[in-house]
């Protein structure tokens, strides 16, 4: 790239930021926080107490080897590197969360071994482990885990290590980055605030307390959704507010009423947003940055959302509720902007959101307008998923248009992604609809701004008939002047066999004998290209991906339409 370009790049990225965002990059590298050399004195409350967590997904741990975002490397429990230094970022980020604590990969006597060796071996301000982010999650998951010990027997050693990683991160509060790191912190002072008593636990508590009730009103939208867009981080965000709901209502009397309440009805929102967004397979769709196994399946976390704030009310299902015969679910998110429907275990949900906030979109995929299908619990069309968040060029695929089921037009990107978690400027949805149910059938219209800054301005509008018989229309049209390349790309779950049939369709077979025809308008070459599926951090699956392309003068549509057999 130019350096005019990256300058350009840098601009259209750091326009978005907020002010205070500024001003908080600019202190910590003027003045650098530092961790305090014994943390301030506070000791175990008295009776405090909980109600069963949602178990972490754990690391799989065997014959010497750990496994963190799907990678394995040795570990020895007798003498654990704590440093990695040759693993990626998020695996030792991962090392670092002791979410191990709640699961079976290590005996009790293995899980406080691990705790007093890190305790005496990892240095006080250390890369990685004394950052603020894996801070927020050890010391939640370490307080997780004295909380299930027998009364009176968390290590008095134990409780100086947290009060000294606790007064680190309270100095070192991601406000420049905010979103859910931000949420992280705010938990992670709630939790030591609660389980710990003294004047730096009674400034944690109500520190924790004002980033939480903030993060309620602004990290969940009025539709329930979290405001990164990613499904998974939504699980997440969720997962956090319930475990705070958790924690206080077992201990009445550290917080307001209001601030419970209002902590509860954050995640009964999101909570409802969540069974509205399940797929045909009754999980998650992987839109922006997202993967399996992560979080806990979407069943799990909405089981215990139900054991925490009790079972979803319908306040935004009746936004989305059947509006006709036949039955079936009508999706309209439009705060998030996933649109679409589910009907037993056939789905379609489009992504027509913003690619986030415009002050943190570092998890955004260039999918504005695709969208995943499942038939009969099926995955048939999917998105890209998540490798990894390594600065490479599979972390870009994985981000661009070309990995979704999208257009891109002239080769370019539909935001400009760059970096593992930057964005220039960015595609925003525009003259978004949904109608209501009519016999049976949806009519989905959005558009975006995208591609406006280039020659002749082209605009990408996509129209999508959804019928629950099983037959599913969409029609892309760009329009604008000039000539341009305009492709359309469908990708296909690694399970999802293509073969050509007559003229410009094509015979899709998936497991369990089911068979789609995909007939392809006129105007268009198809050809096939390889493509992968990232449906965990670690995991990349080959695929087949169908490009349909026009090159001409603006406006092109182009066509197709998918149909159960």
């Amino acid at each position: 790239m130019s350096a005019g370009h990256n300058l350009l790049l840098y601009f259209h990225t750091v326009r978005h930021l907020r002010a205070s965002q500024i001003a908080w990059q600019l202190k910590r590298r003027l003045l650098p926080p530092r961790p305090p050399a014994i943390g301030p004195a506070v000791v175990w409350r008295d009776g405090v107490r909980c109600a069963p967590f949602l178990a972490a997904t754990e690391a799989a741990a065997a014959s010497g080897q750990i496994s963190f975002v799907g990678q394995s490397r040795p570990f020895s429990l007798e003498s654990p590197d704590w440093v990695a230094a040759d693993a990626p970022k998020l695996w030792r980020y991962n090392l670092q969360y002791f979410d191990g604590l709640s699961g079976s990969a290590f005996t009790p006597a293995q899980k406080a071994a691990l705790i007093n060796d890190w305790i005496a071996r990892v240095p006080v301000g250390a890369v990685d482990a004394w950052e603020p982010y894996p801070i927020s999650l050890r010391v939640v998951n370490w307080l997780k885990y004295a909380l299930a010990l027998p009364s009176g027997t968390v290590p008095a050693g134990w409780v100086a290590s947290l009060a000294q990683q606790t007064a680190a991160l309270e100095g070192d509060l991601e406000y420049h980055l905010l979103a859910n790191h931000l949420l992280k912190n705010g938990k992670a002072l709630v939790f030591a605030g609660v389980c710990l008593e003294g004047p730096a636990a009674e400034r944690w508590l109500a520190k924790g307390l004002e980033i939480m009730v903030a993060g309620a009103a602004e990290q969940i939208l009025p539709d329930g959704g979290h405001i990164e867009r990613s499904p998974m981080y939504h699980c997440i965000a969720l997962e956090d507010f319930l475990d705070v709901v958790n924690l206080l209502n077992s201990n009445p009397g550290l917080a307001t009423a209001g601030q419970v309440e209002t902590l509860a009805a954050a995640a009964r929102r999101a909570t409802e947003f969540l069974v509205a967004i399940r797929t045909g397979a009754d999980d998650i769709p992987l839109f922006n940055d997202a993967a399996f196994g992560i979080t806990r399946p979407a069943a799990d976390v909405l089981a215990y959302a139900d054991r925490t704030v009790g079972a979803p009310t319908g306040a935004i299902d009746s936004a989305i509720a059947p509006e006709g015969a036949p039955t079936g679910t009508r999706i309209f998110l439009p705060d998030t902007g996933y649109y679409g429907y589910r009907q037993g275990g056939d789905s379609l949900i489009i992504d027509c959101g913003a690619v986030g906030p415009d002050y943190q979109p570092g998890h955004t995929h260039c999918d504005t307008l695709s969208y995943e299908l499942h038939v009969a619990g099926v995955p048939i069309i999917v998105d890209s998923g998540t490798f990894d968040y390594e600065v490479g060029s599979f972390r870009h695929y994985l981000r661009s248009t070309a990995a979704h089921n999208t257009v891109r037009i002239d080769g370019q990107e539909q935001s400009e992604i760059w970096g593992a978690f930057r964005v220039a400027r960015r595609a925003r949805p525009r003259a978004v609809t949904l109608t209501a149910w009519d016999d049976g059938r949806l009519q989905f219209s959005g558009e975006h701004d995208g591609y406006e800054r280039l020659p002749g301005r082209p605009v990408h509008r996509r129209e999508v008939i959804l019928e629950v018989r099983g037959r599913w229309s969409v029609r892309d049209t760009v329009t604008g002047t000039g000539t341009h390349q305009v492709e359309s790309f469908l990708h296909l779950h690694p399970d999802v066999h293509c073969e050509p049939g007559a003229e410009r369709e094509f015979r899709l077979s998936a497991p369990g004998g089911l068979q789609l025809r995909l007939s392809v308008g006129a105007g268009v070459t198809v050809r096939r290209v390889p493509g992968y599926y990232c449906p965990e951090f670690g995991t990349r699956l080959a695929r087949g991906a169908l490009v349909m392309e026009h090159t001409g003068r603006l406006p092109v549509e182009i066509s197709y339409v998918l149909e159960r057999l």
